[in-house]
């Protein structure tokens, strides 16, 4: 499954302000677009697929998982433990 992101997202995940995230998700749509994804070409449209960002910027975005980055982080329920 394709992980798209949106201006929200980009914020929390590299820290970036609201109109940095906001230009980046632009130049992706906007690149999507060049690349024959007429669908981007709705100003409506505000998520990007997460591969055209990391594309523009040069390194990988790493998504956060709550649980694995919890406190539960190698936690293990034994028999009897609610």
């Amino acid at each position: 499954m394709i992980q798209v992101v949106d201006k929200n997202d980009l914020m929390e995940l590299i820290g970036y302000s609201e109109t940095q995230a906001s230009k980046l998700i632009r130049k992706a749509k906007s690149q999507l677009v060049q690349e024959g994804f007429e669908w981007y070409k709705n100003k409506r449209i505000g998520r990007v697929p997460i591969i055209t960002v990391e594309s523009i910027l040069g390194f990988q975005i790493q998504l956060k998982n709550d649980i694995i980055e919890g406190n539960l982080q190698n936690a293990v329920m034994t028999e009897g433990e609610k």
